[in-house]
């Protein structure tokens, strides 16, 4: 009679520690998946321009853009996009980032990269 419902329980503890174990490897999948979609590398950034957005804040974290020269940032993060006409200038490198972050994403994202005599002396993440 006992040994049913020690079976029973144990049948229940079973499933109840394979759920929790199948749980934590999901979020464990999924903190590994959402750190390699956002650290940044020189081929990700120029593979996808679309996905920048992700790479961005990791790049700014690990790169101290100012003072690096335009040959620097060029081997870093390639040409420029050159499509916005509204942040181009001759002393700026302007990069699209992507869609805006947040639930709503009306406007795009550009990393914006100023030069003062061929050295990077500031820099800004800015949308449309």
């Amino acid at each position: 009679m006992y040994e049913k419902e020690i079976k029973k329980t144990k049948k229940v503890l079973f499933m109840i520690y394979f759920i929790m174990l199948a749980i934590i490897v999901m979020v464990a999948a999924s903190v590994f998946y959402y750190k390699y979609q956002h650290t940044f590398t020189t081929e990700k950034w120029i593979e996808d321009p679309k996905k920048r957005v992700n790479l961005v804040d990791d790049l700014l974290a690990k790169y101290d853009l100012v003072g690096m020269t335009e040959k620097e940032i060029i081997a870093l993060l390639g040409t420029d996009s050159g499509e916005n006409a509204y942040y181009q200038d001759d002393h700026n490198f302007v990069y699209y980032l992507g869609d805006e972050r947040g639930l709503i994403s009306i406007d795009s994202e550009w990393l914006i990269v100023k030069f003062s005599h061929g050295i990077v002396c500031e820099f800004v993440v800015s949308t449309d």
